[in-house]
């Protein structure tokens, strides 16, 4: 019996070790397994793998508005702490309250910043950031080439990925700068950013109070950032109206849970020239932004 036995554990090896010999050479070549349906987050995971980014007692997360308006240079010179940038295209607060709760256990942070607009608080959680969250630390951490069989794609649409993926340069801490339109490559929109509110508002509401009050109960710092608004987009007393509401109910929240609330909507200071759409300030922007927070918040981060 034994035999036998042996003999088709060893055919199966044979089937099977071909099939792991393609994929670990597709991995080597720079064809990432699909983990999600955002390829920015996929490529940022595989960076964090690639170079054994843990431990980050700073740590950045949010939509394109912290991905583009955070300076990582300006942070890194400031606070002497680890920092990285998990900010990706497209989160809405749902996904940043899933993926929190799953990177805090592993970084063990002293600080979150989340730089926020209305655009995150408008769309229901992407379901395919599960696949991420729910996939052991340990082969995330060591074996990301499991997604190949994990979350199956065809050769062809890991290729057609690899080669439709946005031009992007990421900096060492996960930032970017942002000088011309923004332009969503995974969703055809720029960051999900909709008509504001809608019906999924309400729940995003209520994802950043389960994730400002778990944020609390580990002992971390939650710093959430209202980013500024372009002025020429504001106008009417409605949309006023909506914005002030919107920032009332994140500052509840958020100072309710004991969380530190920063509001940056100052027309005069942001002004319209340093946009590139209704919420995204170009690069000279994001100095003028960053080294604003970096103020506030120099007897906080210590």
């Amino acid at each position: 019996m034994e035999k036998p036995l042996n003999r088709f554990v060893f055919k199966m090896l044979l089937f099977i070790a071909p099939v792991l010999l393609f994929f670990e050479v597709l991995f080597r070549l720079g064809f990432a397994p699909i983990v999600t349906n955002s390829t920015l987050f996929d490529i940022k995971m595989l960076a964090v793998q690639k170079h054994h980014i843990k431990n980050v007692k700073l740590m950045a997360m949010g939509s394109s508005i912290t991905l583009y308006e955070l300076n990582s240079n300006i942070i890194v010179q400031n606070f002497n702490l680890p920092y990285y940038n998990f900010a990706s295209w497209g989160l809405q607060i749902a996904d940043m309250n899933r993926l929190l709760t799953d990177l805090v256990k592993t970084n063990k942070p002293k600080y979150v910043i989340v730089c926020s607009s209305l655009g995150d608080f408008t769309a229901p959680p992407n379901s395919s950031y599960l696949n991420y969250i729910n996939t052991s630390n340990y082969i995330k951490d060591n074996f990301p080439e499991f997604f190949y069989f994990k979350n199956y794609n065809s050769i062809h649409q890991i290729i057609r990925r690899k080669f439709n993926t946005y031009p992007l340069v990421l900096d060492n801490w996960g930032g970017a700068s942002l000088s011309g339109k923004l332009r969503n490559k995974n969703t055809g929109k720029g960051d999900g950013h909709d008509v504001f509110p809608t019906k999924y508002t309400q729940d995003n509401y209520q994802a950043l109070d389960s994730l400002s009050a778990f944020l609390s109960e580990q002992k971390i710092e939650f710093i959430f950032v209202q980013a500024p608004v372009k002025k020429s987009d504001t106008g009417t007393d409605q949309y006023q109206n909506q914005l002030s509401a919107h920032f009332n109910k994140c500052k509840s929240i958020i100072e309710g849970n004991g969380g530190i609330y920063l509001n940056y909507y100052n027309t005069s200071i942001f002004t319209d020239s340093l946009f590139t759409d209704q919420y995204h300030l170009q690069t000279a922007g994001s100095v003028i932004f960053t080294k604003e927070i970096v103020a506030d918040l120099k007897g906080v981060i210590k």
